[in-house]
């Protein structure tokens, strides 16, 4: 999830010098005052005093959608008493435009505005913010700041400097990547962070938690990785090697690429007694992410889903979007999106480079990468496989687009996999995704945006006519993949298998049911022998297992209940048939599932198979 950027050889530059230049611009400088010092019924007061107004109204924007989340997630919902003051102290007329707006009339009087606002974790509001992109209020131990949940901007004053004087417990510490006034931490009570436009205020989170982290330095990137664990059962320096390993596979990965000097991770490990969340993951930024995981997770699925899956992936947006990225986002409009038609590359190609960096730097065997590229297939599959890329990312804000949003990660990954397979073919070897994605970064870069109606003309254009071809059938066009056919070029091919199987899932936990636009679970068309054995058919309705009402909401708890049932258990289904409702009565058997594997063929080395398979995952 994820995305807004800015220069990265800027970065340094920001670094040494912001303070002068936000200093020049005083008189445009937009201060911003937040006390985390004083909470109340968990919201925290914000101030802003955007200095001489010369205009007789002034209008105050929260953002309503954020890059990267591809969802709206209207922040201002969260924001109370909202009041706009004269110099003498008077509160002025302040119109509300909707639930992210706010007008304020005889601006010219006005010294500063004033607002409370909720934190998203524990709010009693109904909204679509990713846990990820959200806020924490949690007085005296943890403070997550994602900062368009807190901070907005003036219409026609997005470019200006900010300056953010935050004061906080001293027990907490800060951790972003923004500029700090307060280096030296002789008094930790106040941070006064600095940013060249409002842009760099969302795309730096920061969050205040007691001393949990580690710092190091690997191939010139130094990684600051903070975790708050409220009930202290992780550090951040049991974690550390299994980091430090992945960033030094990545930036392996990435040599020739321009990437970024710092980079800081804010890892909220959350109490799964308090917060029920099902979803849960990252959120990317230029030089950070801002992860959210279940504190009760051990270190080891830490290590292989948070780590090696989840920041592997947003580490790889350094380049995409931020080095090669289209208008739409160079410019994004926080309160009325307009989304690029280039899903398949900002998080599909960004998937499929947090799997292949692991195959190509050995931390996974061959057999593993294309095993995952098996699931991808298989969990692709449950959404629209007509539905044409381009047009899906273009209008994903959509109910009808946004139901297949998932599959950015799935397909969208799959895509950069067949672009890489009919690269090296056409290259013998020599020129992969990889290369290609470096030399577009070098032809557009961080400063300069592409035009979204010409990237795929202009990628043809620097390889191959037969990767137009691909784009024009399959990207842009709603042709799904043979994608056997792609993988017996490397000399893999598919095999079905009879294996073990539990009732509602596979060996691979992937499962038998699905929901559909009525939020109605029923069973697919791919099955199991158990399934067969009791009478069920793909269509059914689920509407009670063995007596017990099955909803998306207990599903996860039935399901896991069902991985314990033994041979011979009394087993009863209600299902909807053709509108009728069906009992369905049988003893548990042991069930199987047949299941198509990949497996790599042995060939020689000196055949052109085995050629490009061995270019495809070590080149």
């Amino acid at each position: 999830m994820r995305k807004i950027f800015i220069a990265v050889a800027a970065i340094a530059f920001l670094g040494s010098c912001a303070t002068s230049n936000i200093a020049k611009n005083k008189k445009n400088l937009i201060e911003v005052a937040i006390d985390l010092n004083t909470v109340v019924d968990d919201k925290v007061k914000v101030e802003i005093n955007p200095q001489k107004i010369k205009k007789e109204t002034l209008v105050y924007n929260i953002p309503a959608i954020v890059p990267g989340t591809y969802a709206m997630s209207d922040y201002g919902k969260f924001v109370s008493d909202f009041k706009a003051f004269d110099y003498d102290g008077n509160e002025l007329s302040v119109q509300k435009l909707n639930d992210n707006s706010w007008q304020i009339n005889n601006a010219k009087k006005m010294d500063k505005i004033s607002y409370w606002i909720e934190d998203t974790f524990d709010t009693e509001q109904k909204h679509n913010i990713y846990v990820m992109a959200g806020t924490n209020i949690e007085e005296g131990k943890n403070f997550l700041l994602n900062l368009p949940g807190f901070i907005g901007y003036f219409n026609d004053k997005k470019e200006f400097p900010y300056e953010i004087s935050i004061t906080h417990p001293t027990n907490l510490y800060e951790t972003s990547s923004l500029i700090n006034k307060n280096t030296t931490k002789t008094d930790n009570t106040k941070d006064v962070f600095l940013a060249p436009r409002y842009d760099e205020i969302s795309d730096n989170p920061i969050m205040y938690a007691p001393l949990n982290n580690v710092s190091f330095t690997v191939n010139g990137i130094n990684v600051n990785f903070t975790v708050y664990s409220p009930n202290n059962v992780h550090s951040a320096k049991d974690m550390e090697a299994d980091l430090k390993k992945m960033v030094l596979a990545q930036t392996n990965f990435l040599e020739g690429f321009v990437t970024t000097n710092e980079y800081n991770i804010l890892l909220y490990l959350f109490d799964s007694k308090i917060y029920k969340w099902n979803s849960f993951g990252a959120l990317e930024h230029r030089s950070s992410t801002t992860v959210v995981y279940p504190e009760s997770y051990s270190k080891k699925q830490l290590a292989d889903g948070m780590i090696n899956g989840t920041v592997s992936h947003e580490f790889f947006h350094i380049v995409t979007p931020l080095s090669v990225h289209s208008e739409e986002i160079h410019s994004f409009d926080f309160n009325k999106a307009n989304m690029s038609e280039h899903l398949w590359m900002y998080e599909g190609m960004t998937e499929y480079f947090a799997n292949l960096f692991q195959v190509n730097q050995g931390l996974i065997s061959e057999k593993e990468f294309i095993s995952e590229m098996k699931n991808k297939i298989t969990s692709s599959m449950r959404f629209d496989d007509d539905m044409s890329f381009t047009e899906m990312s273009k209008n994903i804000l959509e109910p009808k687009y946004a139901k297949n949003y998932g599959n950015v990660y799935q397909k969208g990954a799959l895509i950069g996999m067949c672009l890489d397979i009919i690269l090296r073919e056409e290259s013998n070897g020599t020129y992969g995704v990889r290369n290609m994605m470096l030399d577009l970064s070098k032809k557009y870069g961080k400063d300069k945006a592409f035009k979204d109606e010409e990237i795929i003309a202009e990628i043809v254009k620097m390889t191959y006519p037969s990767v137009g071809e691909f784009f024009k059938t399959h990207v842009v066009g709603n042709t799904p993949i043979d994608y056997n056919t792609f993988f017996a070029k490397a000399g893999i091919k598919n095999v079905t298998e009879t294996v073990d199987a539990k009732y509602f899932l596979d060996n691979k936990n992937q499962p038998f049911i699905c929901v559909n636009a009525k939020r109605e679970i029923f069973f697919t068309k791919r099955t199991n022998t158990g399934l067969i054995a009791l009478g069920v058919k793909a269509g059914d309705l689920i509407k009670t297992v063995n007596g017990e009402a099955i909803s998306l909401q207990n599903a996860r708890q039935i399901l896991g209940k069902s991985t314990q049932w033994k041979v011979g258990d009394s087993l009863v289904f209600e299902v909807v048939r053709n509108g009728e409702t069906i009992k369905l009565e049988g003893k548990a058997i042991a069930p199987k599932t047949e299941q198509k594997s990949l497996v790599i063929e042995e060939l020689p080395a000196d055949n052109p198979k085995a050629k490009l398979r061995q270019a495809w995952f070590k080149n």
